[in-house]
């Protein structure tokens, strides 16, 4: 992908287990806050207690009753109406506006073992419960974009970037809406993360611990917004997308675990990272923030671990801070690359990013890569929070 030098963050939301704004959500991230609670629904074994609940980040009170797609529209709403609020943009009654605002929407992978959605009917029941739902209940005319929904889980934000900027170069829609959201925490996604032993316990150190969350950024051309006097707090240089390899085809082909297929993965992370940084015309070795989607689980670890050994060239760790937003949220899923993209813009504009630049890199549970490098953009004074 060729540098998107002309893409701008106009426009943040969130809802997560911290808050239900992006201020007070990042804010919390900043101050290395964490919010834990017991799940009903999944208990370990404790050598004192025999039995002891397993603790997820679920915004108690909030999506208790909903379940998957139920999940992400009623977090998509509030993050939603926080990205209106906090972009300050118009309301329904300006048609044009929205009319020329598409969606790309970031989701989990949809597979049958998790959700027990038919193969077949998976595009409609995304139509209908998740596209049509959300546009009645915001009041909003938004329209998907072509190829809008994106199950890839968190590497799907570089796919939705290159799709807008795609969009942008070819059709009259000015800006674009990229949505993430996903939820660990209802019974067949946590009776999934059982089975596969992903779940942090008090028997198992090593794992992730299951959250919620929907984030939203809006991206448009930089022209689009000065001309309509939007605030633009960042600047997206480049995205750079590796998805998940195919499966064998072969039935007798053995199917390798997440750890063993670590040093591939990390080998397709670090290649992604080389591309964006080249695509941004990054001539010498990175330094600032790095914000990864590592979670506890070993397998990420792993990956990341054999990308770093690869990109010595092209980043100067030492020079560089990393930044795990899932200490605080939690495992939030396809919601974390969005999510991270929040995180970089508001500490470009609360002042405590440690370079203008940070490079966000994410790895799917089925082996896809994503890394965006984004940029702080000069402010002028504004009423932003």
């Amino acid at each position: 992908m060729p540098p998107a030098t002309g893409i701008v963050i106009s426009g943040l939301g969130m809802v997560s287990s911290l808050g239900f704004d992006v201020v007070t959500s990042c804010a919390a991230q900043r101050a290395g806050l964490t919010w834990r609670h017991p799940l009903a629904q999944a208990v370990a074994y404790d050598e004192a207690e025999l039995e002891a609940p397993v603790s997820g980040a679920p915004m108690e009170g909030f999506t208790n009753g909903f379940i998957q797609s139920g999940t992400w529209v009623r977090m998509a709403v509030t993050a939603l109406e926080d990205l209106v609020d906090y972009g300050q943009l118009p309301g329904r009654e300006d048609a044009r506006f929205w009319q020329t605002t598409g969606v790309a929407w970031v989701l989990p992978p949809l597979l049958f073992e998790r959700f027990f959605w038919p193969d077949p009917e998976v595009p409609a029941l995304l139509e209908a419960y998740c596209a049509d739902l959300l546009a009645r209940l915001t009041h909003l005319p938004l329209q998907m974009i072509p190829g809008g929904f994106i199950p890839g889980g968190p590497h799907g934000v570089a796919t939705a970037v290159q799709r807008a900027e795609a969009l942008f170069t070819r059709s009259r829609m000015e800006r674009v809406l990229i949505l993430g959201t996903d939820s660990w925490l209802d019974r067949p996604s946590i009776n999934l993360l059982i089975r596969e032993g992903r779940l942090k316990t008090s028997e198992r150190p090593v794992g992730l611990c299951p959250s919620e969350s929907a984030a939203c950024v809006l991206v448009e051309r930089a022209l689009h917004a000065e001309q309509r006097g939007a605030r633009a707090e960042s600047r997206i240089l480049a995205a750079v997308v590796q998805d998940a390899p195919e499966a064998p085809s072969e039935e007798d082909a053995p199917v390798l675990s997440r750890s063993q297929s670590a040093p591939e993965w990390g080998r397709k992370l670090a290649t992604t990272v080389q591309r964006t940084l080249e695509a941004a015309g990054v001539r010498e070795p990175f330094r600032g923030d790095i914000l990864l989607d590592l979670n506890g689980e070993e397998w990420k670890a792993r990956v990341w671990g054999h990308a770093q050994q690869l990109l010595h060239e092209q980043v100067d760790f030492a020079g560089s801070r990393l930044v795990l937003p899932a200490i605080a949220f939690g495992d939030v899923g396809a919601a974390s690359g969005v999510a991270s993209l929040c995180v970089a813009t508001r500490s470009y504009v609360r002042g405590y990013a440690s370079s203008h630049r940070t490079l966000i890199c994410s790895v799917s549970d089925e082996g896809g890569t994503g890394a965006l490098l984004t940029e702080r953009t000069v402010q002028k004074p504004s009423r932003a929070p």
